[in-house]
């Protein structure tokens, strides 16, 4: 299923660069990705109109994107500015261009419009705004100690998205990490669907051990407080819980002074693949020396719930509810697949 007529988070700001071209695929369609002078990104699909080549094969240059193949280069409106092997006065056909899409860059996310007619020009003024994702701290917050990674998982990106707004799993898929905190069922204290977005506040009992597990050995120093002891907040903690359709979610966790928050754009690569981009933002221990230990962290977290999340039959959700069982405990999986339903009515969900 595509969601049609959205923004997609597809790549981490900081794999753009203006020296190589970056390559995605966002429903099974092939995008290359570079960085003019002026620091803007440029999408656009990633096949010379010569011969076929991968664009994102190629290198950037003054000029544009430049294939590998032949040298043919492409300005940022997707036109051909130059063809190497023409004569000085050869023209340049009117078909030597490649289909760019509207680009934009926020919360460290590159973010592509994915249109329900994909050969309509579309201005960036003329689009609605990026979803507004959020609260998060800006990448020069002395406050925070951001940390960057991805990892594809074999699953369709609607089941994906599921699974990171269910905190049902977490006693049990999450055992082994923040879950043993938690009791056998998670309700929201707060939940509501709207414009585009569903979003759940749960009250958590504190994870007493998961600053010592960030302190191991020299770490351990940055874990105490003045008294020498462990340094502790109040028992009682919050998660927030929200998406951003089309495939973003934001889990933000706060005991006190202790606040985490883990950003993920769930990319559809393929039907059965999703690739997972996420920024980690802690706000203690922001020494380098605890990066190691945090993205473990992460990594563990992820890697519980793909095991599960790979499993999930039929491939892609049943959004009319008649293959999976749903309980009011699943009320922000309900709110979700309700709003696809009303997506899939207006056809902007094929």
């Amino acid at each position: 299923m595509q969601l049609l007529n959205s923004w997609y988070a597809v790549a981490l700001t900081s794999a753009v660069s203006s020296d190589t071209p970056h390559a995605v695929q966002l429903h099974g369609v092939r995008l290359a990705l570079w960085r003019l002078d002026d620091g803007s990104v440029v999408a656009a699909h990633d096949r010379c109109p010569h011969k076929g080549a991968s664009l994102s094969a190629g290198k950037v240059t003054p000029k544009g994107l430049a294939c590998g193949y032949h040298g043919w280069c492409f300005g940022a409106d997707g036109a051909c500015v130059a063809i190497p092997a023409n004569a000085a006065d050869g023209t340049i056909p009117h078909r030597a261009r490649v289909r760019t899409l509207p680009c934009r860059e926020s919360c460290g996310l590159v973010w592509v419009w994915w249109d329900r007619n994909p050969e309509a020009p579309r201005e960036l003024d003329a689009l609605p705004s990026l979803p507004d994702v959020g609260p998060l701290p800006s990448n020069d917050d002395s406050g925070w100690r951001i940390l960057e990674g991805s990892v594809h998982w074999q699953a369709n990106w609607l089941r994906v998205l599921e699974a990171f707004m269910d905190l049902t799993h977490a006693p049990f898929v999450h055992s082994g990490s923040f879950g043993a905190m938690a009791p056998d069922q998670l309700m929201p204290e707060e939940q509501w669907a709207r414009d585009d977005s569903v979003y759940e506040r749960v009250l958590a009992p504190r994870d007493r051990h998961y600053r010592a597990d960030q302190g191991r050995g020299l770490r351990a120093w940055f874990n105490l407080g003045q008294d020498g002891e462990a340094d502790q907040a109040s028992d009682a903690g919050v998660q927030h819980i929200q998406l951003w359709l089309a495939n973003v979610s934001l889990v933000r966790v706060v005991f006190g002074d202790f606040r985490i928050s883990l950003m993920t754009a769930h990319v559809p690569v393929s039907p059965g693949v999703t690739l997972n981009l996420w920024r980690h933002y802690r706000s203690f221990l922001r020494t380098p020396l605890a990066d190691s230990n945090a993205r473990g962290r992460v990594d563990r977290f992820m890697a519980e719930d793909q095991r599960m999340v790979e499993t999930l039959t039929p491939l892609v959700p049943d959004l009319d509810g008649r293959a999976d069982l749903l309980l009011g405990s699943d009320v922000s999986t309900l709110s979700l697949r309700k709003i696809l339903r009303s997506k899939r009515s207006e056809g902007l969900l094929v």
